[in-house]
């Protein structure tokens, strides 16, 4: 048909009845498709056929029908109706959409509905398009939820991931640092240890890396499905509206399907640790027990029950142990820190920050200090003989306990009943003897009725134990026996501690760079749980304490100084 008559029917083409595909200009004047002047065309011979319109007969300039004029009216007309023509029913080109079929879920005409959907349940068009806006507005917000969970656990598989590579600089450390002490016969072993550590390490973050892998797919298909979602928000295509809706209900845009994509996460976390065995003399000891093998700790991962709140570094060296640390209730609060006698010149003190680590003075203590809730003090004094220590542990209420201990086997507790602020009207009174070898740490319950030490081990022995003593009783009630998957332990400080509404004691491990939480009821030490399993922060902790908030007071070996605080404040 040639151009002329309403817009509708002007850009239909007289030969196929359909919108125009690049129009084409016959001398004549009329226009057709390209593809129908083809047809014609290849129907006749000698380069010459009749206007399918006006049967003028044409000749097919020498490029063919490409090379004959386009007919750029029709050609921008068609394609405004093309555009238009979503509005329109394909099956009755003249009839606009003004249904929507809940059946078939597609817009459809009066004709539609009176014949092929005449059976099915329908809604005006415009009222179903703004429902879906809204459903298609819903799935957006749940995908902007599931996006955040799934950046939530990525942001925590990758620190997971940079925590396994700090473990493993700290094993390797470790590593070296008992290569230090071996003969050159040594280095076989070494070399040994330090494969190990690579193949175990490869291994971890083989299996960190495949999860990984595995959430930056599901983010990248969760971000495609919400691409889709907001082109289809902002598009004005009802086809692609009705699909887009459909993608969401049944496909991959579904709850079921996005629920999927989030749920993939770190369920366990694996560490190298260093296994090592020696029985005797060091000196006699074989040089791969001595040296170890490197192999995974398990440490399942849980609900937080505390949360890191702040962390700062302390000490002047790099490789700087805090032997213990206090919390002051000042007035601004501090930290004071002590660390290893044995890296300290004579008669060094300790030092003072604030609860920033902003580094304030030298402190006067010197050695071991620690602080249980309101009072508890600990210190090492000078020791007047080789071996000697004495611990201080101030109560909540108006006890001090002081730990004697002469490495004879037998140590006394002094408890000094506090009368008033004035020291002449303290009443001592020793009434507690223990068996008990060197302690690194101690600890007293609220209740002031049990005691706990972490004694040094002897040989042939390597391991530090946790012992729990009564007040009155001279044996230990309880030795605490590590989880069986655990190659080793090393504990290194104690500290009763309300968790979850539950008297538990706090056990920090620098072997595994764990915090174990034991229960003590009946008089026996038991693991429960992992404190912050997974903590990226925590690596070797060497000791712990308590404040009047019940934030929990971390040194870690190096001199990092981390602050928990618990979620069920």
């Amino acid at each position: 048909m040639a151009t002329g008559g309403n817009d509708a029917e002007s850009a239909i083409c007289a030969v196929c009845l359909d919108i125009y595909r690049d129009p084409k200009f016959l001398p004549c004047h009329h226009t057709f498709c390209a593809q129908c002047i083809t047809d014609v065309a290849n129907r006749h011979t000698g380069g010459t056929f009749p206007c399918p319109s006006c049967r003028e007969p044409t000749s097919l300039p020498t490029g063919g029908v490409a090379a004959l004029q386009a007919n750029f009216y029709i050609k921008k007309q068609s394609e405004n109706n093309e555009e238009n023509s979503e509005e329109m029913c394909k099956l009755h080109k003249k009839r606009e959409l003004e249904l929507f079929c809940v059946r078939c879920q597609e817009a459809i005409c009066i004709n539609c509905k009176m014949t092929k959907h005449e059976q099915h349940q329908t809604e005006d068009l415009h009222t179903a398009i703004q429902q879906k806006h809204k459903n298609l507005l819903t799935d957006k917000s749940r995908l902007q939820k599931a996006e955040e969970d799934l950046r939530e656990r990525l942001k925590t598989t990758r620190a997971e991931r940079q925590a396994v590579l700090d473990k493993k600089a700290a094993v390797k450390k470790n590593i070296r640092d008992r290569h230090a002490v071996m003969v050159a016969a040594a280095d076989k072993f070494r070399d040994e240890a330090l494969d190990s550590l690579r193949s175990v390490s490869t291994d971890i973050d083989s299996d960190i890396a495949q999860i990984l892998e595995q959430q930056e797919g599901d983010m990248e298909k969760l971000l495609d499905i919400q691409r889709q979602v907001e082109r289809a928000c902002n598009s004005g295509r009802l086809s692609d509206v009705i699909s887009v809706v459909q993608e969401m209900k049944t496909g991959r845009g579904s709850e079921q399907a996005v629920n999927k994509l989030t749920s993939q996460g770190l369920k366990t976390v694996y560490r190298p640790v260093l296994c090592f065995k020696i029985t005797g003399d060091v000196m006699l000891q074989t040089t791969r027990d001595f040296m170890g093998t490197v192999t995974k700790m398990e440490m399942e991962l849980a609900a937080p029950e505390v949360k890191v709140v702040k962390r700062f570094p302390c000490g002047q060296e790099a490789d700087i142990e805090v032997f213990s640390l206090c919390h002051v209730d000042s007035d601004p609060p501090s930290v004071r820190v002590s660390y290893e006698r044995r890296q300290l010149k004579e008669d060094a003190p300790g030092e003072l920050y604030s609860e920033d680590g902003e580094y304030k003075k030298n402190d006067d203590e010197v050695g071991k200090v620690s602080n249980k809730r309101y009072a508890k003090q600990n210190c090492m004094s000078p020791a007047p003989r080789a071996g000697y220590i004495v611990t201080y542990c101030k109560s909540p209420t108006t006890a001090q306990f002081r730990l004697d201990n002469d490495l004879s086997g037998e140590a006394e507790v002094d408890i000094v009943t506090i009368i008033s602020t004035d020291p002449f009207k303290a009443k001592r009174k020793t009434d507690v003897s223990i068996n008990v070898g060197a302690h690194r740490a101690f600890d007293v319950d609220d209740t002031e009725q049990f005691f706990v030490v972490v004694e040094e081990p002897q040989l042939p022995d390597v391991w530090r134990k946790v012992k729990l003593y009564r007040r009155h009783g001279a044996d230990a009630i309880s030795t605490y026996r590590p989880p069986a998957h655990l190659p080793c332990c090393q504990p290194s400080d104690v500290c009763f501690y309300r968790l979850g509404g539950q008297h538990v004691l706090l056990v920090t491990d620098e072997e595994n760079d764990a915090i174990h939480v034991l229960d003590v009821s009946g008089g026996c030490l038991r693991f429960v749980r992992y404190l912050a399993p997974g903590c990226p922060w925590l690596i070797q902790p060497t000791a712990i304490t308590v404040d009047v908030s019940a934030r929990l007071w971390l040194a870690c070996r190096g001199g990092t100084i981390i602050c928990m605080e618990p979620l069920d404040k």
